[in-house]
C-alpha cells in the first residue's frame, strides 16, 4: 500500500493541531489523575478521535511519520516534532523555539524603531511584515546575533549565516544581462525565514547536546524504547546519572513527578523534573 503524501504545510497544520490536542489531553489526565501520554502515543489518540476507523488511523500516521522523515532537514518544527516523537529532546522544548522566534522578531522591530525615528509604529510594523517576507540586511542579522548571544556563538552563527547565503546566492537563477539600471543584488542579506532556521537549528543542535548523556541513560533503563518508564526504572535512571541519589532524594523526585503511583513516567517529564541533575550530567566529565 503506498504512503499518503501530504505538503510541508500540511504536515505543520497537522502537528500543531497534535500539539493543542495532547495540551487538552493532558490537562484532563492531570484532572483525572491519569499518566500523560507520549507525543507518540498522543498521535494514535488524536487520528483514533479524529478519524475514528483503524485503516485511517493507520494511512495517516504512516503520512505523518513519512512527513517528517521528508521535512526535518528543511524545516526545523518539523524537525523538533521528529525528535519529539523519538525520544531524542522533551516536548516542551517547543516552546523554547516558539519563544526564539518571537525574540527575534521583536528584536529586529526594535533595530528598525531605532533606524527609522521619525516613522510611526505603524509605518515600523509595516517596514518589518516586508522583512519578515522577504530578506533581512547584514547589519540587522549581526545586530541580532550579537544581542542574542555570547561571543563565542556569535561567531560560529555569523559563520554558518554567510554559508547559506552563499547557498541561497548559489541557487538563484543568474540573469543572462544585466541593464545598467538594475540594481544589483544584495550578497549579504539573508531571507527572514533562513536566518530564523539557523538560529533554531543551532539552538536545537545545543539542546540536544545538553541532553545527549541523559538520553543514552534513558535508553538504557527504558527496555521497550516507547519513552516511558516505571517507578523502578525511574529508579535505575537515577543512580546512572547521580549515583550519589539518596532513596529519600529519589522517593521525594517521585511525589512531583508521579504523584498517584501510575507507574509511567515520560521522558519530557523526566527532564523536566530532573532539570538540576541534566545540568550537573552536562558539566560531568
Amino acid at each position: 500500500m503506498s504512503v499518503r503524501s501530504i505538503s510541508l504545510h500540511a504536515l505543520k497544520d497537522v502537528i500543531e493541531e497534535i500539539y493543542a490536542s495532547k495540551s487538552k489531553f493532558d490537562r484532563k489526565c492531570s484532572e483525572s489523575q491519569l499518566p500523560r501520554e507520549t507525543v507518540e502515543q498522543h498521535l494514535y489518540t488524536y487520528l483514533n478521535q479524529k478519524y475514528g476507523l483503524k485503516p485511517l488511523i493507520l494511512e495517516w500516521a504512516q503520512a505523518v511519520i513519512a512527513g517528517v522523515r521528508r521535512y526535518s532537514s528543511e524545516d526545523n518544527d518539523v524537525a523538533v516534532f521528529g525528535k519529539i516523537m523519538h525520544h531524542e529532546i522533551d516536548e516542551e522544548f517547543r516552546f523554547v523555539q516558539r519563544q526564539l522566534k518571537e525574540t527575534v522578531q521583536e528584536l529586529l522591530r526594535v533595530y528598525l524603531r531605532g533606524k527609522y525615528q521619525t516613522k510611526s509604529e505603524e509605518e515600523i510594523l509595516g517596514i518589518l511584515h516586508k522583512k519578515m517576507n522577504m530578506s533581512v540586511q547584514e547589519a540587522e542579522w549581526v545586530d541580532i546575533v550579537k544581542y542574542m548571544y555570547n561571543a563565542a556563538d556569535a561567531v560560529s552563527i555569523i559563520v554558518k549565516v554567510r554559508e547559506v547565503i552563499k547557498s541561497v546566492s548559489a541557487e538563484r537563477p543568474k540573469p543572462q544581462a544585466r541593464s545598467r539600471e538594475e540594481p544589483t543584488q544584495d550578497q549579504t542579506a539573508i531571507p527572514y525565514h533562513h536566518f530564523v532556521k539557523v538560529l533554531l537549528d543551532f539552538q536545537l543542535s545545543g539542546h540536544e547536546k545538553f541532553l545527549q548523556k541523559f538520553v543514552q541513560s534513558f535508553r538504557r533503563v527504558d527496555s521497550d524504547r516507547n519513552g516511558v518508564v516505571s517507578e523502578h526504572q525511574f529508579r535505575c535512571l537515577l543512580r546512572l546519572i547521580d549515583s550519589g541519589k539518596s532513596d529519600a532524594k529519589i522517593n521525594q523526585l517521585l511525589d512531583l513527578i508521579d504523584p498517584h503511583n501510575n507507574q509511567m513516567i515520560t521522558f519530557s517529564e523526566c527532564v523536566t523534573f530532573l532539570s538540576s541533575e541534566l545540568v550537573a550530567l552536562m558539566g560531568a566529565a
